[in-house]
């Protein structure tokens, strides 16, 4: 059996809760996170990401568009090579410099893993400055906004209630513990 949020096989143990069974208490989280998301209505997940894109970056505090911007990460130690893709919810001006960031540490600490980390870590490097060039998209929220919307509002909703009306003081500040639990540790949005 194959857990439904990270799709790993299960082959002892895990959580079972109904029909599904999940390989850890993280996945279960994840997963109840999910099926929380997955409730509410477009309009709302819509009108959510709209304040968001209009409002001040969690960085910096300045005026958006803020919107999911992406940065790669690579570091090897002898034998072994760990990579990650990074989504952030930041302006323009914070997602380069969080990617410059990300392009410094792949340059230093990427090299060190062999074969792989010789082979990804120029991938990741270019990756990075890829995502530095690209223009922002300025008309509103993208698709990848709207699905990291509907995480945060039911990680809201998990900690203490999402009002279905948009809230502007829960745009403004989208709970950064919530951010870092419940997004950074999983950087990429599955759907």
């Amino acid at each position: 059996m194959a857990c439904p949020t990270c799709s790993k096989t299960i082959l002892f143990g895990g959580i079972k809760e109904g029909d599904k069974k999940y390989c850890s208490k993280i996945c279960h989280e994840k997963g109840e996170i999910t099926r929380i998301a997955e409730a509410f209505s477009d309009q709302t997940v819509e009108a959510f990401s709209t304040e968001i894109f209009n409002g001040t970056c969690p960085e910096c505090d300045s005026p958006g568009p803020i919107d999911v911007h992406k940065s790669y990460f690579v570091y090897s130690f002898l034998i072994s090579t760990n990579y990650r893709t990074n989504e952030n919810v930041l302006c323009k001006k914070c997602a380069t410099k969080k990617q410059w960031s990300d392009l410094i540490r792949s340059f230093f600490f990427g090299w060190w893993g062999l074969p792989f980390g010789l082979i990804i870590t120029p991938i990741m490097i270019v990756a990075n400055i890829i995502a530095m060039f690209q223009n922002p998209h300025l008309k509103g929220p993208t698709k990848i906004l709207n699905a990291r919307s509907r995480l945060i509002m039911a990680a809201q909703q998990m900690e203490g209630g999402f009002q279905e009306q948009v809230d502007e003081e829960m745009v403004q500040a989208p709970a950064r513990s919530i951010l870092e639990e419940v997004l950074i540790s999983d950087p990429v949005v599955k759907r």
